[in-house]
């Protein structure tokens, strides 16, 4: 045995190990770092790779022959006690020291995390079944309206339900000050709020400043429950117009604005008539799919439904994540924060290049450092990551699992919306491997997760000990 190897773990699973080399292993990977040189420096009176061992050491020094060949020696030396040792590290080990002579290394190895969940199962809660309201499926069928309207440019004065293409600014006023502010504060205020309505306040919020934008005059959509569109209804082309609002409070649509003045300078570019096919038969037949307008509500309220259930099982999985953590045991290294602060970082400058930019700009825009954005990023990876072993813990206890058997009929789900064949084909076999055969996999494993959520809040899950026992045996076949 050429390893001597002791390990020491602390309170944040993270391991000690400590190897000491036999000298006869270092000495032999000397020789062999040797050889190698020998093939790459000059001596002269020597073939390349044929000087003698004693004299490629005289030529570039012991010290300096040794420090080569441990550098080999590190990560094969590493590698061979974790095996040695039975160690699985969770993340990558650093290297601590370097000690020459004996050679001896030392590493810091990241262990799994452990996680000890409550009794959670003791948790009861009332569910109610996911429903869809006529109120919801009119407003997509409405939308599957608005999707087939037609629009033409109009001379005449603009009128409720047209759409008008503006330009101009809009700004919500500052807050005011707090009752208690002192009286200078309250006067410059006063002085902000008197100012030429072009001129926007130090604290003001823009709303929108745009050379050209498109709006629909429509008061239960456009700032409702405000007298905004009421003051552009009568404008024609070329009409400018000053003017200000102030949301109610409260202000449901938008809580921020509640009780703030908004005011407004636009200027009217252009007026279009919009018009609507009316909600029948034939509006099912322009959306291609339907023949009837009961058989295209009908699919609204399927797809509507499908959103609800899956808004549903993320809200719930997520409250009972929630619920794990008030009561779970955690114990992870400060390695595994680090990691999934790598995937942050790297999703973030991902989503930055489809957006167009470069990373390095965007850091330099803000005035950040990457380690910056690591530190404002880290908060919210510790909570990522104790929901996910929290989550994951649940998963092990319940024997929650998946098979072959569960991944068709969601393949067979996410196909079926398709009417062209070889679409169909191509997008199972997409699911049947690689990328696609992992989202599959996740969307049965929560649809599954979400199952056996609600079976313990309603006190019907099966015994964790029958689960184990299963499971078990599904191991044994």
């Amino acid at each position: 045995m050429t390893l001597t190897i002791q390990t020491a773990e602390d309170d944040k699973r993270q391991l000690t190990l400590t190897i000491e080399v036999d000298e006869a292993r270092v000495q032999k990977a000397m020789q062999q770092k040797a050889r190698e040189l020998s093939r790459e420096i000059n001596l002269p009176g020597f073939r390349p790779g044929k000087a003698p061992y004693d004299v490629v050491v005289r030529r570039i020094g012991a010290d300096t022959l040794r420090g080569e060949a441990v550098e080999d020696l590190v990560q094969p030396v590493f590698e061979e006690a974790l095996s040695q040792a039975d160690i699985d590290p969770y993340a990558q080990a650093s290297l601590d020291d370097i000690q020459i002579k004996p050679l001896t290394l030392t590493f810091t190895v990241p262990l799994s995390p452990t996680v000890t969940l409550g009794d959670y199962r003791e948790r009861r809660q009332e569910l109610e079944a996911v429903s869809v309201s006529d109120e919801a499926v009119q407003e997509a069928l409405e939308h599957v309206q608005s999707h087939h309207q037609v629009i033409e440019t109009v001379e005449r004065p603009a009128a409720e339900g047209d759409v008008v293409a503006i330009s101009g600014r809009g700004h919500l006023a500052a807050r005011p000050p707090a009752a208690e502010a002192d009286a200078g504060e309250a006067a410059e205020a006063e002085t902000t709020e008197d100012m030429a309505t072009e001129t926007e306040a130090a604290g003001d919020e823009v709303l929108f400043d745009e050379e050209r934008l498109d709006i629909l005059l429509d008061p239960k959509t456009l700032f409702p429950d405000t007298p905004f569109v009421e003051n552009l209804v009568g404008l024609s082309v070329g009409d400018q117009k000053q003017f200000s609002i102030t949301f109610p409070d409260p202000y449901e649509p938008e809580p921020d604005h509640a009780g703030r003045e908004a005011r407004f300078d636009v200027t009217i570019l252009e007026v279009k008539k919009r018009e609507l096919p009316p909600i029948d038969d034939e509006l099912a037949k322009l959306d291609g799919r339907h023949e009837t307008l009961d058989e295209l509500r009908q699919a609204l309220r399927v797809e509507l439904t499908r959103e609800a259930e899956d808004t549903e099982k993320e809200r719930l999985i997520e409250e009972m994540t929630d619920y794990l953590l008030e009561d779970a045991q955690l114990v992870y290294p400060p390695a595994a924060i680090e990691s999934q602060l790598d995937d942050m970082v790297e999703d973030f400058k991902n989503r930055l290049a489809r957006s167009g930019w470069e990373f390095q700009d965007y850091l330099n825009l803000q005035g950040m450092t990457e380690e910056s954005l690591r530190e404002d990023f880290r908060e919210n990876a510790e909570n990522q990551l104790r929901h996910q072993l929290a989550l994951r813990q649940f998963i092990l206890d319940e024997h929650v699992r998946i098979d072959a058997a569960d991944l068709e009929p969601m393949i067979e789900e996410r196909v079926a919306r398709f009417d062209n064949e070889g679409l169909r084909e191509s997008l199972r076999n997409y699911y049947r491997s690689g990328q696609g055969l992992d989202a599959i996999s996740g969307a049965v494993l929560s649809n599954k997760v979400y199952e056996r959520i609600r079976a313990i809040l309603s006190g019907e899950a099966p015994d964790l000990a029958t689960l184990a026992a299963e499971a078990a045996e599904d191991e044994e076949e």
